[in-house]
Parts: structure tokens; sequence; C-alpha cells
């Protein structure tokens, strides 16, 4: 089931980003990810809007948005490849007319997910905080 998170959800889905960041993200210093961490917890959460999926006692994964950008989408390890993040990019498309993303150019997976989505990179960029490039993909294109 999918439905809007709560700020009592927010240090689950801080705990979710985490642990799915690292394995994501090998590329990213483990330590940059702790902090970001508490930050999404604490200071970008509470202005997004942020759903989760639910299977019953447990939130499997989330998306968060700021109007059509998708700020972060992630799925608990053990629930990946699961059709969660389908679903909630679904929800999302349910909401939206258009959606984009930035995908860190190193995260084949998710680029490789994204396109399977109906995504399409249409700029190249750098990060504002991290020494690495990525690329906004936006739907539909």
């Amino acid at each position: 089931m999918i439905r809007h998170a709560t700020n009592t959800d927010f240090r689950e889905l801080a705990d979710i980003y985490h642990d799915a960041s690292l394995i994501a993200h090998p590329f990213i210093d483990p330590a940059y990810v702790a902090v970001d961490k508490v930050a999404l917890q604490q200071d970008r959460l509470p202005l997004q809007e942020a759903f989760l999926y639910e299977i019953p006692g447990e939130i499997a994964g989330y998306i968060s948005l700021t109007g059509p950008h998708i700020n972060g989408l992630f799925v608990k390890v053990d629930r990946q490849r699961q059709g969660i993040g389908r679903a909630l990019i679904e929800h999302a498309k349910q909401l939206q007319d258009h959606l984009d993303v930035r995908v860190f150019q190193e995260n084949y997976s998710a680029q490789r997910f994204y396109y399977a989505m109906g995504f399409e990179v249409v700029e190249e960029r750098s990060h504002v905080q991290l020494p690495h490039d990525e690329y906004l993909m936006r739907w539909p294109e």
C-alpha cells in the first residue's frame, strides 16, 4: 500500500536512505552518507512530499517529491527488485504530468531503472556538493 509519509515515518525513511545509498553509491564516502541521513530526516523530508510503500508492519521504500522533481527514491536493500520502486514511480506519475530526477553517472542500476520507466537523459551536470557528475533525467521526454 502507498500512503503519505508523516513526520513519525521520517526516521525510518532516513534509515532506508542510508542503507540503500551505501549500496547504490559505493563511490560516496560513507561518512557523508551518515551526515546526509541526519539532514534528510531533520531538514529535507519535512519540506518534501513523501510517499511510502508499506507492507503490513514494514515500510519497504519511499519516494520524495518537490513538485515534479524526485528528490529521492529508495527501497530497503532486502526488498529491492520486487516492484516497489516501479509502484512508487507509477504513483508519482499519477500526480504529475512530468517528472525529473538527478542520477549519478556512476549509478548504472538507477539509470537502467529510470530508462525502463520511460525517463531519458536531458542534461549532464556536476553535483553541487560532491565531486561526481550526474544526469538530469526526465519523463516523459
